[in-house]
């Protein structure tokens, strides 16, 4: 008896997989999958604007201002252009086109604490030195100024300005 529905069992669960790696739309390489059909994808810097079926291919449409896409794709949206905030310190170092997205950078006097890529994200305002420090480290666009105290029988009564 146990054998019996052991083997059924087994049976039925092999004919469960079969069944899902046949649902399973096997789309070559530039294709994307829709409805269980392959259409061919739409180049970067377009979207879908029609899906294929049948009796037709793949209608694309170029992405509009501030959106992009940066690969083929089957997408119906282009990506939204990302926004260089002034109020996050940041200043537009490469501009979106429709094949890439925006490439942000700090503001002068800023350093970057989120990168995404080759982008920032968000950025600070460098670190001033109090009256008795001076700059060990400059500041740079990634990474934040340093400061060290004045050693014994130096001082300092100017905010950042005297550097080892």
């Amino acid at each position: 008896m146990w054998i019996n529905c052991y083997h059924i069992l087994l049976s039925t669960v092999l004919r469960l997989i079969i069944n899902i790696s046949l649902c399973i739309a096997a789309c070559y390489n530039g294709e994307y999958e829709i409805n269980g059909q392959c259409c061919p994808m739409c180049d970067a810097g377009n979207r879908v604007l029609l899906h294929c079926d049948k009796s037709r291919r793949t209608t694309c449409i170029s992405c509009i201002k501030d959106t992009y896409t940066d690969s083929s794709n089957g997408l119906s949206k282009c990506l939204q252009c990302f926004v260089c905030d002034l109020s996050n310190g940041l200043r537009v170092k490469k501009a979106c086109t429709v094949t890439s997205d925006t490439v942000c950078e700090p503001l002068p006097g800023h350093y970057c604490i989120d990168v995404k890529g080759k982008s920032c994200l968000q950025a600070r305002k460098h670190k001033t030195c109090s009256p008795g420090q001076y700059i060990n480290q400059t500041g740079t666009e990634f990474q934040n100024t340093e400061c060290a105290d004045c050693p014994a029988g130096s001082y300092s009564d100017v905010v950042n300005l005297l550097e080892k």
